[in-house]
């Protein structure tokens, strides 16, 4: 059965059932609680010939009320907001403040997380801080770690991806990435096939696995599915969605290990040209389409040593030799 907290008429209840003799299991059972409940609640409450509903009830609200003082506004009128204030001032963190406040007061006055956010707000306490930035970020719990296990052991290693890909030697096959624009929120995702050097491109205002995956799908739709046979990306949060990219597209998407850009180094060269046109402190909210797809078009027919100087173009498309000088 679900938990639930104790209310006062269901101490009342208890205090009953037990005043007639029966055992902690038969009440927790004639009340609707486990009999671990019913046996804490008996326990820190006098036990079984001390227990009193009323004297409980006070007690659970008082405790209740003490642990709730955390979650109190961050107002300047309040004694505990004055102190942290005057306390940052002086160079203590705000674990330091609430730590020592708690010890002395025995209560918190607000937790950690509460200075942390009207931090945000407020840049007079922002600058308070030990390290003048007011960005705080919670240590993962353990449901939010084995979430990101299981995300990383969904994805398939570029250590198991078919050697042949490696090789260069067959065509389909992409690595994909996102280049970050001055303002951080717009970026621009690059697609670039391994064999030819063929490079899809968009641009994207804002950023998310869903916009990811809705765009690479409708980008790569309309190609060959004999040229879209596999993706190589690395382990950025905007890939999570891979696996609807994969099943829509009918393709595998493999990823490379942290921290190995070389494992993926056609995109990151093919990155480097784009860079060319739009140097780091660009702002990408700034650039119409048109300008993407016309230095997607110009990276596109650049002839290439290593191809012969043949273009990614003509390669891609197995076209003839096109005069373009």
């Amino acid at each position: 059965m679900s938990y639930t907290h104790f209310n006062r008429d269901d101490r009342i209840r208890l205090d009953v059932l037990l005043r007639s003799g029966l055992s902690i299991a038969s009440c927790a059972k004639g009340i609707g609680f486990s009999r671990q409940a019913v046996s804490t609640e008996v326990e820190i409450n006098g036990g079984k010939k001390h227990y009193n509903p009323f004297r409980a009830n006070k007690k659970a609200k008082e405790k209740r009320h003490i642990a709730n003082q955390c979650h109190r506004k961050f107002t300047t009128d309040n004694w505990g907001t004055r102190t942290t204030i005057r306390l940052l001032g002086i160079g203590w963190s705000p674990e330091q403040i609430v730590g020592r406040i708690e010890l002395e007061q025995h209560q918190k006055p607000f937790c950690m997380t509460t200075v942390y956010n009207n931090a945000n707000k407020n840049k007079e306490i922002s600058c308070l801080l030990p390290r003048k930035h007011n960005k705080y970020r919670r240590r993962a719990d353990g449901n939010e770690r084995k979430k990101q296990r299981e995300e990383l052991s969904r994805m398939k290693s570029i250590e198991i991806r078919p050697k042949d890909i490696e090789s260069r030697s067959e065509l389909g096959h992409w690595e994909g990435d996102t280049i970050i624009g001055k303002e951080r929120t717009a970026r621009m995702l690059t697609h670039v096939e391994r064999k030819t050097g063929y490079l899809v491109a968009d641009l994207l205002k804002e950023v998310s696995s869903l916009i990811v995956r809705q765009q690479t799908i409708q980008s790569f739709s309309d190609l060959p599915k004999d040229k879209v046979k596999t993706f190589t990306y690395d382990r950025g949060s905007e890939f999570a969605d891979f696996e609807f990219v994969e099943r829509e597209l009918d393709i595998d998407a493999y990823f490379a290990n942290a921290y190995h850009s070389w494992e993926r180094g056609t995109s990151e060269n093919t990155n480097g040209l784009i860079r060319r046109y739009f140097p780091k402190g660009t702002y990408f909210s700034k650039i119409k389409t048109e300008q993407l797809k016309q230095v997607v078009g110009q990276i596109n027919h650049r002839p290439r040593k290593r191809l012969g100087y043949r273009s990614p173009y003509e390669e891609f498309f197995s076209v003839k030799l096109r005069t373009i000088i």
